[in-house]
């Protein structure tokens, strides 16, 4: 088992090193378009089973690894129906985004990503707040992220990711959540 493991933690690290750009994966000076649709939801008090995210991103690959570019989004990450009344908390994340690829074959590549912007509260709630949230208003923040993408037809992907969201809501703790996320993703010169 542990000759399993070693050899998998060089392989990655071969991997990591001497990642380059294949056939069918973004290149220097190339765009690169993410539409996502994900399951989100707030890891703060108080908050109901989360819904569902949407969500778009752009990048210009800086390098054949490296990718610059705003995201925006529209996550409800707290959702309850109570009789005939649903309460939600939506989210409106506009972000600056840095993405980083690694080539680990030929048509897969994985991905680690950081952000940081502007988080509009969309609140639809009862009496109760939500993670310090109780009115719509803006306020500053960031996310980490991993994944994947798998590159068919050229020019065309298709991937996961695992966003975690945070910022500060004024109340005891930071509001965050966390997005599983399916991305189509598309290749632009």
């Amino acid at each position: 088992m542990s000759k399993a493991i070693k050899f998998a933690s060089v392989f990655l690290t071969c991997c990591a090193v001497f990642s380059g750009a294949a056939l069918g994966q973004a290149v220097q000076k190339q765009y690169v378009a993410d539409f996502g649709l994900a399951f989100t939801q707030a890891t703060v008090t108080k908050a109901q089973m989360g819904l569902v995210g949407l969500d778009i991103s752009t990048g210009k690959m800086l390098t054949n690894s490296l990718s610059v570019g705003l995201a925006i989004g529209y996550d409800i990450v707290s959702y309850q129906k109570e009789d005939e009344i649903y309460e939600r908390l939506s989210v409106i994340p506009i972000l600056a985004k840095a993405k980083y690829y690694f080539t680990i074959a030929p048509l897969m590549q994985v991905h680690a990503a950081v952000a940081g912007g502007a988080y509009q509260m969309v609140p639809h709630l009862g009496v109760d707040p939500i993670g310090g949230i109780t009115r719509s208003e803006i306020h500053p923040g960031g996310s980490l992220s991993v994944g994947f993408d798998y590159w068919f037809l050229g020019r065309q992907g298709i991937g996961g990711e695992f966003e975690y969201n945070f910022f500060d809501s004024g109340a005891e703790d930071m509001f965050s959540y966390f997005a599983l996320r399916l991305n189509y993703s598309i290749i632009k010169m």
